[in-house]
């Protein structure tokens, strides 16, 4: 059991809140969130039913074969980094999410071993790289609004505080010590706002 913040706790809470409502889980694999509807690449077998996905597309073909403003939380956990189009993803998500809908976004973070450590991970991110996608940025076709963003770490690393600081003054941390305390990853919320 984990001591400190976790991910699981924050997308269960999510789950809870977004209980009864339409919920996509992209890039689900084998481990599709319950009661969401999954969207991934890869099917495979002996999997159960339950736990497939319900919808299958290559996620480097834009558009994802959903319709505009589908779902009131969008689950997006461990995949953009294994995307070419960042952008062209985000602009997706943005596109299939209702109005005042959430998007979960879990990312590793740039200084976590495993982040170079797959052969597939093609992008790291920084706890400010999703701050070009808000509303009102020309350049994206977002609609996004920041609730939270919070950065992970083992237990031993909160334990002498530096997830406190780090989450806390963000920018210092990343600059001065995020490669003395690597975080693991982290997560933003995003509401679209259109």
């Amino acid at each position: 059991m984990r001591l400190f913040p976790h991910a699981r706790r924050v997308k269960a809470r999510l789950l809870q809140e977004f209980a009864g409502k339409r919920i996509l889980d992209i890039g689900c694999g084998a481990s599709k969130t319950l009661g969401a509807i999954g969207l991934d690449r890869r099917l495979r077998a002996g999997i159960p039913k339950e736990s497939q996905m319900d919808v299958a597309c290559d996620l480097e073909k834009l558009p994802w074969p959903l319709k505009d403003n589908s779902f009131d939380l969008v689950i997006f956990s461990h995949v953009l980094e294994h995307l070419n189009d960042v952008v062209g993803a985000l602009e997706e998500i943005n596109r299939i999410t209702k109005p005042g809908g959430q998007v979960y976004l879990e990312v590793p973070h740039f200084t976590w071993v495993e982040a170079f450590r797959h052969f597939e991970h093609k992008h790291f991110f920084t706890l400010g790289s999703f701050d070009y996608f808000i509303k009102g940025n020309s350049h994206y076709q977002t609609d996004f609004k920041i609730l939270k963003r919070y950065l992970f770490f083992d237990d031993f690393t909160n334990c002498i505080g530096v997830g406190f600081l780090a989450n806390r003054f963000t920018r210092f941390y990343e600059k001065r010590l995020a490669f003395i305390f690597p975080g693991t990853s982290f997560y933003v919320l995003l509401e679209v706002d259109k």
